[in-house]
């Protein structure tokens, strides 16, 4: 595989795109935000506005917000089938985080036109995702994922076969449960400790051999640049907000239609709708500088 083409580079997709251009693939560019294009202009890239530009590489990435904006870029008039022409074969990897029955609409779509798809949403931030250390799980063929797994290597340090078409997103979903969880608790655990006087980084130390481990604690000075990067604008820290909600409304709707009982998270889940970007802004920002 050589032509690789992008779909979707905000705040997550763009350093994604970075790291595969990095490795040496060429790449196509797309996002309808003119913005998100023009951080490519200084590199050797080709960039455009249409998903149906992307159907020409030997695989594409589709890296957009949510369910109905992956739908419009595969099925949409202007998207991947509209322009796929017949006989010649094209590698897509869905790695937004959706329905795992939007993967199989997406699937039954397809077939018949020689494309190959797998769903392989990712785990991590933008600071991770700079470093092309990504978790990736990807549901699909296995033979599928080993046609992939160069383009993939270039963005993820972890890359899980997590079984057939939709398992990559339900594995996404259930632990951002618990990620996404912590990644929030973490700075209301952290103001608790600094309004008695006590550093973060100690806090941090003692949490990661401790059962209060976590992503943050890890490596806290990582932590605290990911919450410095969304707490830098209103903008990123809306879009941070926004995507986890989404992505635990999703999880809330798989343990609905299986009939799980999930009382603490169903609370979890009306605290995020509560959220108010301000706060949120406020508390990120104290951490990042603590």
């Amino acid at each position: 595989m050589k032509r690789i083409g992008f779909i979707g580079v905000g705040s997550i997709g763009a350093p994604m795109a970075r790291c595969v251009a990095r490795a040496g693939f060429e790449l196509t560019v797309c996002d309808t935000n003119a913005s998100a294009r023009d951080a490519f202009k200084a590199q050797a890239v080709r960039l455009t506005d249409r998903a149906a530009d992307c159907v020409d590489q030997d695989m594409t990435i589709v890296m957009v917000n949510n369910d109905e904006q992956v739908k419009e870029v595969v099925l949409g008039d202007d998207g991947l089938l509209s322009n796929k022409a017949p006989g010649v074969s094209l590698a897509v990897a869905i790695m937004s985080t959706v329905l795992p029955q939007t993967i199989t609409l997406l699937a039954e779509a397809c077939r018949g036109h020689d494309i190959v798809l797998v769903d392989a949403p990712v785990s991590g931030l933008p600071v991770v995702a700079e470093q092309g250390k990504l978790s990736i799980m990807v549901g699909g063929e296995e033979a599928d994922l080993e046609i992939m797994r160069p383009v993939l290597e270039a963005m993820g340090e972890n890359i899980y076969f997590t079984g057939g078409l939709g398992s990559g997103e339900v594995t996404k979903l259930v632990n951002n449960i618990v990620g996404l969880t912590n990644l929030f608790l973490v700075v209301e655990a952290m103001q608790v400790g600094q309004a008695y006087g006590m550093e973060s980084s100690v806090l941090a130390n003692v949490m990661e051999t401790s059962s209060g481990r976590n992503f943050s604690t890890e490596d806290w000075e990582r932590g605290k640049a990911t919450f410095a990067y969304f707490a830098q604008s209103p903008e990123l820290i809306k879009v941070a907000v926004d995507l986890c909600r989404k992505d635990l409304t999703h999880a809330h709707e798989l343990s609905s239609i299986a009939e799980v009982s999930c009382p603490l998270f169903d609370q979890i889940l009306g605290a995020f709708n509560a959220f108010r970007y301000d706060e949120i802004e406020k508390s990120w920002s104290a951490v990042a500088e603590s």
